[in-house]
């Protein structure tokens, strides 16, 4: 379907409580973020710490390692800071581990993977067993498609608990990963790994173990580094003040609340140079219209 109206099957978000405070609208957690010299990587995770902010989360802490959470922090200055801890050889030690750990079981919602890396497979190990609603993306879902008992993991986490996002490069890995054909599709995925998986394209594709469903979400804009990274924080944002949400439906709000963003910054600007930060910044906006039950913006 298209994005030319919004679509009614996408389940409405509630009226935000006026009485609320931050405690009342959710946390979560984003892990990520990679110093393996010559290779940074600081803006994915706290791009996808701002996604969740804009999406109307009441707090986010923010863990990347030591070395490079105070650059993440000053791209993001709302969130919590957690510095991980590595050793000599580039793995992050146990005891960051366990503070991962604990971290994530008291967050509403965990967002893993933007910028990790390829120390990403303990942290993600280590992430899968300890929270309640998890998003993983970016080089999370590299490490799940090269390490079986990630997989494993993943299965065994409670059905409806877990959303993948990934791009069509990141799913054709986790397709091999699973044995499947590098072209399975969203619901192929979403069998083999038990979750909730986002497939983005041009036209986006959800999918459970029972349902499908897609949209053209959005703009030729969105073809810009870290509007996946955005996504992936709204969607657990959205997921932590909606803690009873299907995550199926979580995720076509995120989906959907995503592309009309990038209308909105299109109609004013074109189908070029958007930021990531620009995209974050367009969504209470169209938040704000869908609860007031308005029209989209115009096309």
């Amino acid at each position: 379907m298209s994005l030319s109206q919004w679509p009614s099957e996408v389940p409405s978000i509630p009226a935000r409580d006026a009485a609320g405070h931050k405690g009342t609208f959710g946390r979560v957690l984003v892990v990520g973020g990679c110093m393996q010299l010559p290779r940074i990587m600081v803006g994915g995770p706290a791009l996808a710490a701002l996604g969740a902010l804009r999406s109307g989360c009441g707090l986010v802490e923010l863990a990347m390692p030591a070395p490079i959470v105070v650059a993440g922090l000053t791209i993001t200055p709302s969130a919590v800071g957690h510095a991980i801890e590595f050793d000599a050889l580039g793995a992050p030690t146990p005891h960051a581990l366990q503070a991962l750990a604990a971290c994530a079981a008291r967050a509403d919602a965990v967002v893993c993977g933007p910028g990790l890396g390829e120390q990403a497979a303990p942290i993600v190990r280590s992430i899968i067993v300890s929270s309640m609603r998890l998003v993983l993306d970016a080089d999370a879902l590299n490490a799940l498609a090269s390490t079986p008992d990630l997989c494993a993991g993943l299965r065994a986490r409670t059905p409806g608990s877990t959303v993948l996002t990934p791009h069509v490069g990141e799913a054709g890995r986790l397709a091999r990963g699973c044995g499947l054909p590098e072209l399975a599709t969203a619901a192929d995925l979403a069998k083999a790994l038990g979750a909730v998986v986002v497939l983005k394209s041009h036209e986006t594709s959800i999918a459970d173990r029972a349902q499908a469903w897609s949209v053209r979400a959005g703009t030729s804009a969105l073809a810009t580094a870290g509007s996946g990274d955005v996504l992936a924080g709204m969607a657990a944002g959205l997921w932590a003040q909606q803690p009873e949400c299907l995550a199926f439906d979580l995720a076509r709000q995120a989906v959907c609340l995503h592309g009309l963003a990038s209308v909105q910054w299109s109609g004013a600007h074109g189908h070029a140079g958007l930021l990531a930060q620009d995209l974050a910044s367009a969504i209470p906006a169209e938040l704000e219209r869908w609860r007031h039950r308005g029209t989209p913006t115009p096309r």
